[in-house]
């Protein structure tokens, strides 16, 4: 068993080894730290451009929509059913009662 173990670490470390030799590890230079973050702002921003396309088509459609009812509304709203308001409705129907009340001899 010891043998087994010792040939399959001997395997790894030869493929370890293999490894390193392909791909050897990047040499920080000057400008290694500035060249990763225009990198990574790169792919930021092409993410980025995407969502800010469609946010801006959205607020377009919105503010199109908006405008459209804002001038087509008034132009197809016809005349209110009722042109009299609640306390008008209450105060008719009122003198209604009270001349009801005088024309019968009720009222004191």
């Amino acid at each position: 068993m010891d043998r087994m173990n010792e040939n399959i670490e001997t395997q790894l470390d030869g493929l370890f080894a293999e490894y390193r030799s392909a791909c050897p590890d990047p040499d920080g230079g000057v400008n290694f730290m500035p060249s990763l973050w225009q990198k990574i702002e790169a792919r930021r921003n092409e993410s980025v451009s995407v969502f800010r396309r469609l946010a801006q088509a959205c607020v377009l459609a919105t503010a199109a929509l908006t405008l459209a009812m804002v001038i087509l509304i008034p132009r197809i709203q016809t005349e209110p059913v009722y042109t009299a308001t609640y306390v008008d409705v209450l105060d008719a129907a009122h003198s209604l009662d009270s001349a009801q009340l005088m024309d019968s001899g009720d009222l004191q």
